[in-house]
């Protein structure tokens, strides 16, 4: 028989192979040891064997050795020394897997092993892979990129596996995308490889279908990711710029995904929650708000949930296909739908993550740090801008006037303007402002302040020289407006990132709405409306957690169809039965204080007509009476203080359960 019908047959042996391993796994791992019991963040709710990666790890093993042992035909770059390297590599990932899953591990000692084993298996191709896109790189830039990029799709299939059948088929998956692209762009021998372990996890599959009788475990969540990275790091990054750049969508779009947003939300909650003299969040602890936990919170169940991840999975995965099979003509096709996906992602999943983080990164940005601290940093900051951009703007006068950029002239141009410069914004007190509470009038004294100083040094220069020279002033010019970009940007950023944190915060009430009691109208878009909508953007998620605000009612015409704060503006008085048929609005909150004794009786009768029910929103802003100074406070006599007034409490409990007409 010919070498590759040997191999097809192996290939097809392999299923009933692991089909049999794994209901011998089933029998054999509650004796094992190897069990998981239920708990608060695991979604089944009975005990399940969890040694489904024995099975998997031992079926590869045989195919891979099966394959090699009947002389099949492998690549230069698959051969017996990337077996040797691959078979001690998954065995470290197996040892680690396997005592994690009996009796636990230390992140940290599994991080090791799985950098160990990336190690070992870069020792195959040591130097062979140092080319990113054509440029040459050191061996140990090579090494770090390659265990980086291991590492990290071995533990995102590694959390992704919390649900029935999710981490095994997205594996499937991946390497049937990565069985395409080696027949169109490698040997066909090679896609043998990714055809024994998608066997293995087959087999698998069949009893880890939801219900699920086995689990993978980290054994096989790991190896998975593992046996990935290795295979296209051999047979995958050698070929084209577009595959290297578009291989981490081929192989793990969604797993990558979920590790990024993971990161990112335990990381904002270490921020916003962990306290003096309280365990820290730790980026590595577990939780229950991955992504197949997000969908299931939406009403899904796990078959539907899973199904929904696998067409999400492979039509990432096609669309990275599509510029490999179709040539670069279709790279903008590709570009474009993956574009398409993004912002539905932004959509749906961006507003979620951020009302898990948002409180982290309100925390980070709000959080006083010593005023020495922030002056010195400011100044140091400063210093090294203004020094680039006179360094950028001689450069380009000089290249501009064919000068020397180092003449002795450009350096004292450019010492002077850093000098005049800084003392300006000392002046400016630009580096004592709490910036993240600055307002217009900071950012424009600021700037006033360093064109004074600009001023100041053309100025100097020109007397130094006795020439007002059109060097001078287009340096001066040039630098002016790249060390405005560079001393604007620190100063600004944690301000906007601070406004787009509460914003995106308030925007997830909106979608979550949907699920409210209320489905609530704002009547009035005047600065009543919006002082509402910063006190909305300001509460707590919970305080307003029953109402869908969906827009303003307004008694102008003229507003009908704009925008406020990013509320559309729906009509007047008039529409509002057609709009509560449209939108099935079920509650009107005044946000008017201007309302004449005449509208107020037409609203409330359209309301009683249309059985909605009418609110009145009225913030107390007088302030309260601590102490008199007229009074004198004896040191013996403790006078307990009024806690202040809370607008969302008063709403709910005063204003917002009765009409107040």
């Amino acid at each position: 028989m010919t070498a590759p019908l040997i191999s097809w047959l192996i290939l097809i042996g392999l299923l009933p192979l692991a089909i049999g391993l794994t209901r011998l796994m089933i029998y054999l791992a509650p004796k094992l040891g190897l069990i998981d019991t239920p708990s608060e963040r695991r979604i089944h709710k009975t005990v399940i064997p969890r040694a489904g990666g024995i099975a998997v790890y031992i079926t590869a093993m045989i195919g891979l050795s099966l394959l090699y042992l009947t002389g099949h035909p492998f690549s230069d770059r698959i051969d017996a020394n990337w077996m040797i390297h691959f078979a001690l590599a998954s065995g470290i990932i197996f040892v680690i897997g396997v005592i994690d899953d009996r009796r636990g591990m230390s992140a940290w000692i599994k991080l090791g092993g799985q950098v160990l084993a990336a190690m070992v298996l870069f020792l195959h191709q040591r130097g062979d892979a140092g080319n990113i896109m054509g440029f040459e790189v050191p061996l140990i830039v090579d090494l770090g990129i390659h265990v980086a990029w291991t590492v990290l799709l071995v533990n995102a299939f590694n959390l992704i596996d919390g649900m029935d059948g999710l981490c095994a088929g997205l594996g499937i998956i991946s390497l049937t995308i990565i069985s395409v692209f080696i027949v169109v762009t490698s040997s066909v021998s090679d896609a043998f490889l990714a055809g024994v372990m998608i066997m293995a996890l087959a087999g698998f599959l069949r009893y880890n279908f939801p219900p699920a009788r086995i689990f993978l475990g980290d054994t096989g969540s790991m190896l998975i990711g593992f046996f990935i990275a290795s295979v296209g790091a051999s047979v995958v990054s050698k070929h084209t710029v577009m595959a290297g750049i578009l291989l981490p969508l081929l192989v793990g779009g969604v797993p990558l995904l979920d590790v990024a947003l993971a990161i990112w939300r335990r990381g904002a909650k270490r921020i916003a929650q962990s306290k003096p003299g309280q365990a820290a969040i730790r980026i590595f602890d577990p939780d229950c708000e991955h992504l197949h936990h997000r969908i299931l919170g939406w009403g899904f169940t796990h078959r539907q949930a899973v199904g929904l991840i696998y067409g999400i999975a492979s039509l990432i995965s096609l669309l990275a296909l599509v510029p490999v099979l179709g040539g670069a003509n279709m790279t903008t096709i590709s570009a474009m739908l993956l574009m398409m996906l993004v912002l539905i992602g932004l959509r749906y999943i961006a507003p979620i993550e951020f009302m898990a983080s948002g409180q982290g990164l309100r925390a980070m940005v709000r959080r006083p740090r010593s005023s020495r601290i922030m002056v010195l940093a400011y100044f140091l900051y400063d210093v090294t801008v203004l020094s680039i951009a006179a360094f950028t703007a001689t450069w380009l006068v000089s290249k501009s006037l064919r000068e020397d950029a180092l003449s002795e002239t450009a350096l004292s141009s450019g010492m002077i303007f850093v000098f005049c410069s800084i003392i300006a914004l000392r002046l400016a007190r630009a580096h004592a402002r709490r910036w993240t509470r600055a307002s217009v009038h900071d950012f424009a004294e600021t700037l006033l302040w360093l064109y004074c100083g600009i001023g100041f040094s053309f100025g100097l220069q020109a007397m130094t020289h006795a020439d007002f020279s059109y060097r001078s002033a287009v340096f001066h010019l040039s630098a002016g407006v790249i060390a405005t970009a560079l001393i604007l940007i620190p100063r600004s950023l944690g301000f906007f990132l601070q406004e787009g944190v509460i914003d995106t915060m308030h925007r997830k009430r909106r979608l979550t709405g949907k699920r409210s009691q209320r489905t609530t109208i704002l009547y009035g878009a005047g600065d009543l409306g919006e002082l509402f909508i910063c006190h909305l953007r300001l509460s707590q998620p919970e305080a307003w957690a029953k109402d869908h605000f969906i827009g303003f009612l307004d008694d102008s015409e003229e507003l009908s169809g704009r925008r406020m704060r990013g509320f559309p503006i729906l009509g007047t008085l008039n529409q509002l039965p057609a709009i509560v048929e449209k939108t099935g609005a079920n509650s009107i909150l005044v946000t008017s204080s201007v309302l004449s004794a005449y509208k107020r009786k037409e609203l409330s009768e359209c309301c009683e007509d249309l059985d909605i029910e009418l609110r009145h929103w009225q913030p107390d802003l007088e302030p309260g009476l601590i102490r008199s100074p007229d009074v004198p406070i004896k040191p013996e006599i403790s006078v307990p203080v009024s806690p202040k007034k809370n607008f969302t409490a008063e709403v709910q409990t005063a204003d917002l359960n009765q009409p107040t007409y």
